[in-house]
């Protein structure tokens, strides 16, 4: 059978339909999986190998969205899943012939409205909030007669994106021998806001240089393993300041020495390169994002950092992660020591 899937955002809102495709592909090895994707996760999805093919929405022009539907009106599709729950990717499927459409939504008129003429239509949002993402692609999975399984949400193999790993002579990486520490732009709230506008409410966690070296100190010494230091996409004053006072190895490369203790910070490596290192990281910290769902499909301990008014948010969506711990932004200082605790 041939799938169709609607995931137009980004990495992470993949990576949470990601079991139910490894599950289609896996309930029928002849199953056919075409994903509509976006511009910010299409990278992603081609590398992951689960999808036969990908067709892109270019921008949220109309042209766009007609090119699009004209393109997916050559192929024949037995089942068709809105996932994004985006209002273009609704419409499009009502005029696409398919035997079994199953829409996700996130208002309650849009279900009322579809339920008059399909069975499956899924309310999925925060107000929902005795369903976790795990009920809803159960639901998903039920209404496409297929039974998803635990192993679907752990299908990564570990060595799967190592090619794009650079720097895998100079660490000598062995499995569960580090720490990996991401710091990227989420820890400092200017920089946040610069990505996401409704960060500007978000709790401040920013610290000085050397309360940041004490901390990563008390992190190799509790843990008695490396910790490597791993950057988001727009650089940060702090590890400006990290690398001034370290040993450049190459461009992307920097060893610091704290009280005798080695920490590595790895600059500009790609999505693909990190979750190379969180496959064999035996502890992942973090602001939460698209890597935690990474880490959490190769089962490493996690320390997910999350604002305090959207714990709902957050806990339908890692409520099926195991080794799984959050803890709430803070000033650093404190968001420190609750991190060291909590090891």
């Amino acid at each position: 059978m041939n799938y169709l899937i609607f995931r137009t955002d980004r990495i992470g809102d993949y990576l949470i339909i990601s079991p139910l495709i490894k599950a289609i592909k896996r309930n029928n090895s002849n199953n056919k999986v075409y994903i509509v994707c976006s511009k910010k996760n299409i990278d992603f999805v081609i590398k992951d190998k689960l999808v036969e093919k990908t067709f892109v929405l270019d921008s949220n022009r109309l042209t766009d969205k007609f090119k699009l539907f004209f393109e997916l009106k050559k192929n024949r599709f037995d089942k068709i899943i809105v996932s994004d729950k985006k209002n273009r990717s609704i419409l499009i499927t009502l005029f696409l012939k398919s035997n079994n459409k199953v829409f996700n939504i996130s208002k309650y008129f849009q279900k009322k409205i579809l339920n008059l003429f399909y069975k499956n239509v899924f309310l999925d949002n925060d107000n929902n909030k005795n369903e976790s993402i795990k009920d809803i692609l159960i639901n998903n999975s039920n209404a496409l007669g297929i039974n998803l399984k635990d192993e679907d949400f752990h299908y990564l193999q570990l060595n799967q994106f190592l090619k794009e790993f650079t720097n895998e002579d100079f660490l000598k990486l062995k499995i569960d021998n580090f720490v990996l520490f991401h710091y990227d732009e989420k820890w400092e709230l200017d920089n946040y806001k610069k990505l996401y506008k409704k960060a500007s409410t978000f709790t401040k966690i920013d610290t000085d240089l050397e309360t940041f070296k004490e901390f990563l100190f008390e992190l190799s010494e509790k843990t008695s393993k490396k910790v490597i230091i791993t950057t988001g996409t727009i650089n940060t004053k702090l590890l400006s300041k990290l690398k001034e006072t370290s040993l450049e190895i190459n461009k992307s490369f920097y060893e610091i020495t704290i009280k005798g203790k080695k920490i590595y910070l790895l600059t500009d490596e790609s999505f693909f390169s990190i979750s190379h290192l969180i496959s064999k990281s035996s502890l992942f910290i973090s602001c939460h994002g698209a890597f935690t769902h990474i880490a959490s499909n190769y089962k490493v301990k996690i320390l997910d950092i999350i604002e305090k008014n959207k714990t709902l948010h957050y806990g339908r969506i890692t409520k099926h992660m195991k080794n799984y711990k959050y803890l709430f932004r803070d000033n650093f200082s404190i968001l420190s020591k609750e991190i060291i605790t909590n090891l």
